[in-house]
């Protein structure tokens, strides 16, 4: 599973998708992508100073003394605070992976996806805990228009869409904030590299940040 893992994102080297600054530890993204026809993995970027942060605050200061050991934890958090459902099915987060920088990613295979897409429910409380956090959700997949949408506080981290004539819709309109709007206007990180497998050096942590809501 991890070989195929690998193979999926070597595929996705430099995919066009929503990006964060390293800068910006409260903006985020979710993307769910459909990397071969019927093989869909999930994309989470954000700074390394939020996922430390969220990672520290599930499991302690002094919970990990290493990079592999970091890894190890943020898998199991996201996973605990990531749901999907399509189609009112459940759909389950695989072996993930991580590449750890400024900007970090991380990857997960996804299993149970149906052929066909109608309805989606995603909720992401992985950067819950991040004061005025905003995460960027789309999906990734040949015919679908792309629409980007927004977690926050405001709609508890999660959304109920449904896909219609291809496009992908809230029950009104999509929106995405003018704040976010202005800071992928001026970042321009529409093209990140998606996460490339391999050893992680081991390298001293930056430093967190206070991001605890006030």
């Amino acid at each position: 599973m991890k070989k195929l893992l690998t193979q999926i994102v070597a595929v996705f080297l430099w995919l066009s998708a929503s990006g964060v600054s390293a800068h910006q530890p409260d903006i985020s993204s979710f993307t769910i992508i459909e990397a071969q026809p019927g093989i869909w993995m999930l994309q989470l970027n954000a700074s390394m100073t939020a996922f430390q942060y969220e990672v520290r605050n599930a499991y302690g200061e002094d919970s990990y003394a290493s990079p592999e050991e970091f890894n190890q934890l943020l898998l199991d958090y996201l996973k605990k605070q990531i749901v999907i459902q399509i189609n009112d099915e459940e759909v389950t987060l695989e072996k993930g992976l991580v590449r750890l920088g400024h900007a970090t990613t991380v990857a997960f295979e996804l299993s149970g996806v149906p052929e066909e897409i109608e309805e989606v429910f995603v909720r992401n409380y992985g950067f819950k805990n991040i004061n005025k956090s905003q995460v960027i959700f789309s999906i990734i997949k040949e015919g679908m228009e792309k629409e980007q949408f927004l977690l926050n506080g405001e709609n508890d981290f999660q959304l109920h869409l449904s896909l219609t004539e291809d496009q992908l819709l809230l029950p009104e309109t999509p929106w995405i904030s003018n704040r976010i709007l202005l800071i992928l206007a001026l970042t321009g990180f529409g093209a990140l590299g998606v996460l490339a497998y391999k050893r992680t050096s081991r390298k001293i942590f930056l430093g967190s940040e206070s991001l605890s809501n006030a």
